[in-house]
């Protein structure tokens, strides 16, 4: 069987294959560091926090504070000025100037933006005395992939 003309052959490939020390990098390495460099790029993360900002006002009413609980939500107390460039640099989702009407200040082409407003509404109206007319319970479920 060892002479066979096949053996001979694919015996003579694989000698010629293995003396060449990139081809081995091409065909084994790189597919090795390509998968683990893409599974830690694409890993699955978590729902981050959304980092809020808060204006500091007399009298806002514990606004801050009602915010605080909100799970998901970091929250930051911040002047006016500072919290203005917080939002136009892209540090904080969401602006809250407290006030009557509470006034919500963000960039609506940010999705984060647009979840931090839908969660800080929430958490407002939660604070306020708000009770839902149906209760629904969520079921988390992640699928790898």
């Amino acid at each position: 069987m060892r002479d066979h003309p096949l053996v001979q052959l694919t015996l003579a490939r694989m000698r010629e294959f293995y003396r060449e020390p990139e081809a081995i990098f091409w065909v084994f390495g790189f597919p090795i560091v390509l998968a683990f460099a893409l599974g830690i790029a694409f890993r699955n993360r978590g729902p981050g926090e959304l980092r809020v900002a808060v204006v500091r006002q007399a009298g806002d009413s514990g606004l801050a504070a009602a915010l605080g609980h909100a799970p998901g939500l970091t929250v930051a107390v911040l002047d006016s000025a500072a919290a203005r460039l917080q939002l136009r640099t892209g540090r904080v989702a969401l602006l809250v100037v407290p006030g009557a009407p509470i006034v919500y200040r963000y960039d609506s082409t940010r999705t984060e933006s647009r979840l931090a407003r839908l969660q800080v509404d929430d958490a407002v109206q939660r604070a306020r005395g708000r009770a839902d007319p149906v209760r629904v319970e969520d079921e988390r479920v992640t699928e790898p992939g």
